[in-house]
């Protein structure tokens, strides 16, 4: 496995990769609040097929840079990032594997930008378009979603999630409750160091308080979307704990290309590290497809 840094208007983005210099690539793209070490178990199932997995730390997190102003996490800089590791490496089409904020924004690059994207695999996120309509159509995504409010207040947001050193967010997501306690202590104490970084949490808070403002969710107008093409995996954990159960069926409504949903049983929002076999069955089929 190597590592280094790709460079998008100033702003450094660390990776790690692993797999032949000349396999076909696959982007990962993690989400809160983790970082590239999440894809451990999928690279390595990737580079042993073949494949050059790269595995991005997005913006703000471990050892990329963590801007400080809110607005340096809005979508339209994040789906910048993505392109800049097409033009660093000299790609002409990837395979896009996402998770959770990852997930976010790989949609948006995908839908926007499908010559650019062989095969998308979703895991653990929905489609834009159907969590913004489960969002304003009913109160179970809205229930479901109730630390986007916290996570609006700045400084209270840090004082209560980092209180004794980040142990309440990690206990809350990790832990006690919202997920399947697959977490082994050595991820638990990768995911601690990351996390109590000097501007970690607050970068991470600022992915939420950039894109999904609860008022403008609910009463702005929203554009539509132009239809996915693009072959598309979407895998959810049965039991994940973030999104209202329409999302899930609602996805392929936005999807005209070949798609495929498949749902974890026993599996929470975490799949890629509550269910790695299973997932990387699933994504290098799909890949091969």
């Amino acid at each position: 496995m190597d590592e280094g840094f790709v460079s998008n208007n100033g702003i450094k983005l660390h990776y790690i990769a692993e797999g032949p210099q000349d396999g076909e690539p696959v982007l990962l793209l993690h989400g809160f609040p983790q970082f590239s070490y999440m894809w451990r178990n999928q690279m390595a199932a990737l580079a042993g097929a073949g494949y050059r997995a790269v595995a991005a730390d997005l913006r703000g997190y471990n050892l990329s840079d963590k801007p400080t102003e809110v607005e340096q996490y809005q979508m339209s800089q994040l789906v910048t990032d993505v392109g800049a590791f097409y033009q660093h490496f000299g790609w002409r089409k990837a395979n896009l594997v996402v998770h959770d904020w990852g997930g976010g924004i790989g949609w948006i690059f995908t839908t926007y930008q499908q010559k650019l994207v062989s095969k998308f695999v979703a895991i653990d996120i929905p489609h834009t378009g159907a969590y913004l309509k489960a969002m304003r159509q009913g109160t179970e995504q809205l229930r479901e979603s109730w630390y986007i409010w916290l996570f609006q207040a700045a400084g209270a947001a840090e004082q209560y999630f980092g209180a004794n050193d980040c142990e309440r967010l990690i206990n809350w997501l990790f832990v006690e409750g919202r997920s399947k306690g697959q977490f082994s202590a050595e991820e638990l104490t990768r995911y601690r160091e990351m996390l109590r970084q000097p501007g970690q949490l607050t970068a991470a808070f600022n992915y939420y308080r950039a894109n999904t403002n609860p008022q403008r969710a609910l009463l702005a107008e929203v554009s539509p979307i132009p239809p996915l093409q693009v072959p598309t995996l979407l895998i959810n954990g049965k039991d994940d704990f973030a999104f209202a159960r329409a999302v899930w069926e609602d996805t392929a409504s936005y999807c005209t290309g070949p798609y495929r949903h498949v749902e974890l049983e026993g599996v929470s929002h975490w799949a890629c590290e509550e269910a790695p076999q299973e997932v990387n069955r699933l994504i290098l089929e799909h890949l091969a497809s």
